[in-house]
């Protein structure tokens, strides 16, 4: 019909002039020729359309193919016709989007959310129950699968529970007006409109439920769709006033609503005749909303363009794994293929772009067929060869088939009894688990669900051996699974095109609305929008369903998975075989814990070992298609899989609420274009360096990382019967370790096959990367198996798809290119492009015969990158003009340890500057050498005095053996780390290390490496030093500070009021005396998480929280199961440790974007591995500018100070507890009150150092009454004394005992100490001096410091009987002393020493209000510099 109407439409336009053409399509390029007809636009106005009212609406379905055809696009971008537009529109990008607008950091994204881990739940009762987000999603999945009478008891039960205001009561309603309605769309009926009504009166209205937006909208579109004449007008009428009183924001939200079908909007709108013109013809106004990628990707996937299925004739191949993955990765299914559009009107290029579009549709949505019609193929083929079941004959993907087909029926069976269930619900058991997760299971494709079960256990069977024998925890599965049901659940393409389409018609309507308003208003209020992420938490399975759903596949799964195994009967000779369960549930000991496994049969693990397994669900492969751009947190990248634009940790749901609203609010322009950018470029195999790769792979050689067939392995020889317990545990231990590396060497071949699988299928094929980044903002590709971040064999297999002409810069820098990829990247640029012709012949012989020649490429650092870069360099210099040579190959711009950069910036520092090229040299510098060498020294004095270490590993000191901890040190690698990094240094360096007296184990070797390797760093990175520290300082208040509302709430508590829960619920007036406990244990936790804002406007939230379990019992085994989340207590140790390098990180996340903005707006490829830039060899120069100038944008910033001012903001009114060393005045006076406040005569060190919270709740008055009006008032506050008082007359912050010297590294080294030491008196000297008189300074002083020698006794009394309250003992597990000061060992006696470690240790905890100290101020140093600096990145 569309066709037709499109070509008499055309008929209508044949002879109109060319410039009318040019006006924007109304249909994509992407069109087949069919509707390609209807490609021109109708005249913007026709006056004929113009009435006040149509006689009639037409229903939703008969306009839902031409409204569903405009409707599946985006936001207007009018474009000239040209035959063909680009498949995104114009690549140039706005200008702005490469500049800085970092924003005010004193107006940070603060979000409210409910964090309350004690929440009223409602009993368990024929499925119906649980929380009042999980009545909601347990409502969502019924009326999902339309089971209204569930549905109806759900929303009962709900009612019990909240207040009628509560907006989940409110959503609740109007999701089931809106099945209602859509129920009634299927099956008109006369009393459709009576029955909505009905229930809007009977349960809304008289139940005190208000309405709103939303709820007017669901009432406007049925008396549209279901009354005709004066009926519908006066519901219209009636609905309309309705909304109007409950305020103009309701009105204005409803006309703008995206739910409205076109023909409705335009109705409603001309309905309202004296408040708006009269809308444009719903042709042009389709037109605003589908002219952008979104929307032509969406029109492909509803079938708009057909894909007649054309029969191609197959090729003959051993096997079907390699067959089967290009079928998938090609569009094919098992003899089909899409036709190419020969028919079409347009060039060649178009046609191949929209076949491009076809294709990777296709792709996406048979990855899951594919692979289950691979193992039906390869069982069809051995029953033609006669082999029947037996495991030894059988392939993996066979067996695979066998118990897909067997599990698919049981499924069946289940889903009908599921069916009967949730039919008559009082026909079973109300603890029935499947009343629990029916609706969710009856919304999802049974056969996927089997598939993924089945390769989702053998995927996990494949790397149990390498850790747990074979044996698989129940736990991991059932989760695994339960994960598995609900990206199907979710990942529904309706449910998200539904939503899609709302957002872009809202869109279009906003603006539509304003331009028709025949009055317009001074300041309207904005409309309040329903927030998209409580929706995507309403659409998810519950955890406890989610666990039950995975427990109940697995067990279905123990049950049908059989195998036939075969053995000779040791008597006859005879050959037996008999059938038995694959896999079998057992409970055993694990890390002392008894808990659940399954065990995987023992042929079937040496099967697993031996073959690779194909993965069955929908592989994230590369596009065909540039990636759908970013414009939400779900809508991006592929077009029929759902991808989040930010990678989350599961639980995290903070990090989402966060960048979801940020992306509302425009924030996130930036990085979504940033990602865009990176997804556009076009990537190509490079069929050269496959071929060399396959040879030698088919060969089963073991060159330049490949694993080889045989690894040649000597396996330990076991000492015999009467061996020593001694021997035979270093036996035990050679076995482990010898099992490990040859199950590791096995994995990675396995790996290194699929990545050869995906490259040989890409042979000859353009396809993009899709990207995400992770919480911190670092771009990732989502494609795991083959991409430009993996090693240097995927790295050798790519080439970019568009070439460039070298010139004769690009010529050079191809040739320094070659020497950085052969290692031979510390000299200078001249040096290195020398380098690659002195080596010329080299080259050659690489690039003409790789595998008979010399092979130099292969002891390359990057060998198979190497041999791409030969081969390029060689058809260069071959070419009449190797300048004019079109070059395919990515060339790496490399940064000197990013993350040192970026601290020497932050700081000002002049020597760090120096040493990671930032400042302008003639020679590049390179910080790991600078290391080696003071540490070299360092060790040289050392053994002069006669140390046995330093005399051991003198003249070894190398490069090496220092980069990896100079590497990660910026990333908050503790001392142990580093003692690791260097010891596996030492063992490449040592290979046959024997113990001697002097030297009893490497392991010691290392710490006195790495000490040095800390001590020298100190040295050289004087300012970062202070920036780390200062960091750490502000996470440690963070972590261990409790809100404003939780102040207020212990207050409460200790003044005698009961604690409620939000108003929303209706328990909060009545709450049992356990919730009264559980709510009162929950505002005293700790659960502020550290929160930062990039300088690109993306919020950070740590998601180190600790995990809150939960027991479920399900059909295998009661499981403990669980997750972090914001309602749980902090982790303080990881988010200590993890905020300086997280912090860095999302720094240099943000140069890289702004990097790849700059080059996209340029037209530059870029691709980029982290802190490593690519572009073609001509753009060399250019991209060297782009790194530099968005470095010193950045830095030229203060971004220290804006953190500052963002932690003050969105910390304001919080406490922290703090420790104040025992043996200051302030701890000593802090001693003196609690004693005095103590009923005990003689109170214990336990009283005197805990900070009770009757405490803060004292303190949170005192500030109540300083910041009366009242004079009285606050002459009493005045007047009172509390540790936090006493503390702040001081005006000490050096009092406050810190744990920061771990950040550089801490050991019992003076030195070391003595660095970390001056960083934490230089920043917390600077608080001293910013700190303001407290107005209760004069009552504080009349406290009097208990005498040293009574905190001495303390300390000894409180060592003695252990009681030490260490808010941080997980830390110092690895460095117990770390913090004691050394003391002179002459003047000090054992006992002496003794009480001097005890009164380091001894201190006293107080509630401070949260401040910051002041920013560590920066050295001479200037960031401008670097733009003279050419070996900044090289």
């Amino acid at each position: 019909m569309l066709a037709r109407a499109a070509k008499r439409k055309l008929r209508r336009d044949a002879f109109r002039a060319p410039s009318q053409v040019s006006e924007p399509l109304t249909l994509p390029w992407l069109y087949p020729p069919s509707v390609r007809w209807a490609a021109s636009l109708v005249p913007a106005h026709d006056a004929s359309r113009k009435q006040k009212m149509p006689p009639s609406v037409p229903s939703r379905h008969e306009t839902r193919s031409l409204a569903t055809a405009a409707d599946m696009t985006s936001h207007p971008a009018p474009m000239p016709f040209n035959g063909m537009m680009q498949p995104w529109g114009s690549r140039i990008q706005a200008p702005d989007l490469a500049r800085l607008n970092p924003g005010d950091p004193t107006k940070p994204l603060i979000i409210h959310t409910e964090n309350v881990a004690t929440i009223p739940t409602t009993r368990l009762k024929a499925g119906i129950g649980g929380t009042a987000l999980e009545l909601h999603q347990n409502l969502y999945a019924c009326l999902r699968v339309r089971r209204l009478d569930r549905a109806r008891a759900i929303i009962q039960r709900l009612m019990t529970l909240l207040e009628p205001s509560a907006p989940e009561i409110v959503d609740a309603h109007n999701r089931y007006l809106h099945t209602m309605i859509e129920l009634a769309e299927q099956n008109p009926s006369p009393r459709d409109m009576d029955e909505i009504e009905h229930w809007y009166h009977m349960e809304m209205v008289n139940k005190a439920v208000c309405p709103d937006a939303g709820t007017y909208v669901l009432l406007l579109r049925a008396a549209l769709n279901f009354l005709s004449g004066g009926r519908r007008d006066d519901a219209l009428q009636n609905y309309l006033g309705l909304a109007s009183s409950d305020g103009p924001e309701v009105l204005e939200a409803i006309n703008q609503s995206g739910d409205f079908t076109d023909h409705e909007w335009e109705t409603l709108i001309k309905f309202q005749s004296d408040s708006f013109d009269d809308p444009p013809p719903v042709e042009d106004y389709m037109d605003m909303q589908m002219s952008t990628p979104a929307g032509q990707a969406l029109i492909i996937e509803h079938g708009l363009i057909p894909d007649p299925a054309l029969n191609i004739k197959s090729v003959p191949q051993k096997g079907m794994g390699l067959s089967t993955l290009q079928n998938a990765l090609s569009m094919f299914e098992p003899g089909q293929r899409l036709p190419y559009p020969h028919e079409r009107a347009g060039t060649e290029e178009e046609k191949d772009r929209a076949y491009a579009y076809m294709r990777q549709i296709r792709l996406e949505e048979d990855a899951t067929r594919a692979a289950t019609e691979r193992w039906q193929a390869e069982d069809a083929k051995l029953q033609e060869m006669g082999i029947h079941g037996v495991l030894q004959s059988k392939p993996l993907q066979a067996l695979m088939w066998n118990w897909y087909s067997a599990l698919l029926p049981r499924l069946q069976q289940e889903l009908e009894l599921i069916k009967d269930a949730l039919n008559d619900p009082s026909s079973t058991s109300t603890n029935d688990e499947r009343l629990l997760y029916g609706p969710y299971l009856e919304e999802c494709d049974i056969k996927t669900i089997a598939a993924l079960t089945v390769q989702r256990v053998i995927s996990a069977s494949m790397q149990s051996y390498e850790s747990m024998d074979g044996r698989l925890k129940v736990i991991t599965l059932t989760t695994l699974l339960g994960k598995e049901v609900e990206k199907e659940y979710t990942g529904g393409i309706k449910q998200r095109h539904e939503a899609f389409l709302r957002k872009q018609r809202r869109q279009t309507r906003k603006e539509l609305v304003s331009k028709l308003t025949k009055q317009k208003p001074a300041q309207a209020p904005q409309p309040k929008v329903a927030s998209g992420e409580l929706d995507r938490k309403r659409s998810k399975i519950p955890l406890p369903v989610r666990t039950k759903l995975g427990a109940m596949l697995l067990d279905l799964l123990l049950q049908t998975a059989t195998i036939k195994v075969t053995a000779e009967d040791p008597k006859t000779g005879k050959q037996l075989s008999s059938t038995q369960r694959a896999f079998t549930h057992q409970k055993g000991y694990h890390h002392g814990k008894k808990i659940g496994f399954i065990s995987v049969h023992t042929k079937l693990q040496e099967k697993l070992r031996s073959e690779p397994v194909n993965d069955v669900s929908t592989v994230r492969l590369p596009m065909l298609v540039e990636p759908k751009p970013w414009t939400a947190i779900e809508t991006g990248a592929y077009f029929t899989h759902r991808e989040m634009a930010v990678r989350a940790k599961p639980g995290d749901d903070d990090q989402i609420a966060y960048v979801s609203t940020a992306i509302d609010n425009g924030d996130m322009r930036q990085m979504l274009a940033g990602l865009d950018s990176l997804g556009r470029v076009p990537w190509n195999i490079n069929g050269d360096v496959l071929r060399v790769i396959a040879e030698a792979w088919n060969a089963g050689e073991g060159i330049a990382a490949l694993v080889p067939e045989k690894d040649n392995l000597e396996r330990p020889v076991e000492p015999p019967s009467d061996a020593t317990t001694q021997e035979r545990y270093a036996w035990n231990k050679a076995m482990k370790e010898y099992d490990n590396f040859k199950a590791g060497l096995h994995s990675q071949r396995c790996f290194q096959n699929f990545q050869l699988e995906v490259a040989r299928a890409f042979l000859g094929e353009k396809f993009y990367f899709p990207h995400s980044v992770d919480f911190r903002g670092r771009a990732y590709p989502i494609p795991p198996t083959l991409n430009h971040i993996g090693a240097d064999m995927a790295r050798g297999l790519l080439k970019f798809a568009n070439g460039k002409e070298l010139g004769t810069v690009g010529l050079q820098w191809l040739k320094i290119h070659l020497a950085n990829l052969y290692g031979f990247d510390k000299a200078s640029l001249k040096e290195r492009e020398q380098f690659a012709m002195d080596n010329l012949d080299e080259v050659i012989d690489s690039a003409t015969n790789p595998l008979g020649g010399n092979r130099w490429w292969a002891k390359a650092e990057d060998p198979w990158q190497c041999l791409a870069c030969c081969m390029e360099l060689k058809s260069a210099l071959e070419a009449p003009d190797p300048t004019r040579h079109v070059s395919h190959l990515p060339v790496h711009q490399d940064g000197t340890c990013n993350g040192l950069q970026h601290y020497a910036a932050l700081g000002g520092d002049k020597a760090g500057a120096d040493q990671v090229n930032l400042e302008p040299s003639d020679r590049p510098q390179d910080i790991y050498t600078g290391v080696a060498e003071l540490v070299k020294e360092m060790v040289s004095e050392d053994a002069k005095a006669g140390n046995a270490y330093a005399k051991f590993i003198d003249g070894k000191i190398t490069r090496k053996v220092v980069k990896r901890t100079v590497m990660t040190n910026v990333y908050g690698v503790t001392f142990i780390g580093a003692q690791l990094q260097v010891l596996d240094e030492l063992k490449a360096i040592f290979p046959n290390f024997e113990p001697a007296n002097d030297i009893f184990s490497l392991k010691s070797v290392a710490s006195y490496i790495a000490k040095y390797i800390f001590k020298a760093l100190g040295q050289i990175f004087n300012s970062a030093q202070e920036i780390q520290y200062w960091l750490g300082e502000c996470g440690e208040r963070i972590t261990t500070s409790i809100t404003a509302e939780q102040v207020q709430n212990v207050r409460k508590r200790y003044e005698g009021h009961t604690l409620k829960l939000d108003s929303k619920y209706k328990m909060a007036k009545k709450m049992t005396p356990t919730m009264q406990r559980k709510l009162e244990k929950d505002s005293e936790n700790f659960k502020t998480g550290i929160i930062w804002t990039t300088p690109l406007k993306m919020p950070v939230v740590q998601p180190y929280f600790k995990d809150a379990k939960k027991k479920v019992a399900t059909c295998l085994q009661t499981v403990a199961v669980g997750g972090s989340s914001t309602t749980s207590t902090v982790d303080k140790r990881k988010q200590l440790q993890g905020f300086p390098p997280n912090f860095i990180h999302s720094l240099d996340a943000s140069h890289m974007i702004l990097s790849a903005l700059k080059c996209s707006e340029m037209g530059l490829e870029f691709a980029a591995v982290h802190d490593s830039f690519w572009t073609h060899a001509a753009d060399i120069s250019n991209l060297n500018i782009v790194l530099r100038d968005a470095f010193i944008r950045m830095h030229s910033e203060d971004i220290i100070g804006r953190l500052a001012a963002e932690f003050r903001t969105r910390y304001a009114g919080h406490m922290y507890r703090s420790q104040v060393y025992a043996s200051t005045v302030a701890g000593r006076k802090i001693m003196e009150w609690r004693t005095k406040q103590s009923k005990s005569r003689v109170p214990g060190p336990s009283v005197v150092r805990l900070a009770p919270l009757r405490e803060l709740a004292l303190e949170a008055q005192r500030q109540e009454l300083l910041n009366s009006e009242d004079p009285e008032k606050r002459k009493q506050g005045e007047e009172m004394v509390t540790p936090t008082s006493i503390f702040l007359a001081e005006k000490d912050p050096l009092a406050v005992a810190s744990y920061r010297l771990d950040l550089m590294g801490r050991e019992k080294d003076a030195a070391i100490k003595k660095s970390a030491q001056q960083a934490r008196e230089a920043v917390l000297s600077a608080e001293a001096a910013t700190l303001e008189t407290d107005p209760s300074a004069a009552a504080a002083a009349a406290i009097k410091p208990v005498p040293l020698d009574v905190v001495e006794s303390l300390a000894a009394e409180d060592q003695e009987e252990n009681t030490v309250f260490d808010e941080y003992a997980d830390m110092d597990e690895e460095h117990e002393d770390a913090d004691v000061e050394e003391q002179p060992s002459t003047e000090m006696s054992k006992d002496s020493k003794k009480v001097a470690g005890y009164m380091q240790k001894f201190k006293v905890f107080v509630w401070l209000p949260l401040s910051f100290p002041p920013v560590p101020g920066k050295g001479d140093w200037k960031v401008e510099r670097l733009k003279d600096s050419q070996y900044f990145f090289s």
